[in-house]
């Protein structure tokens, strides 16, 4: 689905802690991993924004992440911290990541992560 023009809208609530990521009852929201959520705001799975909820205190593998995508995030609620660096980002952090570029793990706090993310395929780049 490529984006469509939208005028405001109030998306559903994240998934409650604990939720089954095959749970029929979150949709249109959907687990992208052990308690990390996403809800497609628009786009397709290359080009996409996206609403994403992180289970408070969810981490991630022990591994820095790297992805093939162009990939802008910033905190709507909550935060997360960088397990690699030890340093805790809350509301309003801005991150832009260029294909290959490494980050995390991280760990959501206390009360969860919910951050607006959007992803553009590599081939989107403008330099």
């Amino acid at each position: 689905m490529p984006f469509v023009q939208k005028e405001f809208t109030t998306p559903p609530p994240p998934p409650a802690p604990g939720t089954p990521p095959d749970s029929a009852s979150v949709k249109p929201w959907y687990s992208v991993a052990a308690g990390i959520w996403e809800l497609r705001l628009n786009g397709d799975a290359d080009h996409k924004a996206v609403l994403q909820w992180w289970e408070p205190n969810v981490t991630t593998a022990n591994t820095p992440i790297t992805h093939p995508y162009i990939e802008e995030v910033c905190f709507l609620k909550g935060g997360l911290t960088d397990l690699r660096l030890e340093q805790s980002w809350g509301v309003g952090a801005y991150a832009y990541r260029n294909p290959g570029m490494e980050h995390g793990p991280y760990g959501a706090s206390e009360e969860g992560c919910l951050m607006f993310a959007k992803v553009v395929p590599a081939s989107a780049a403008v330099n």
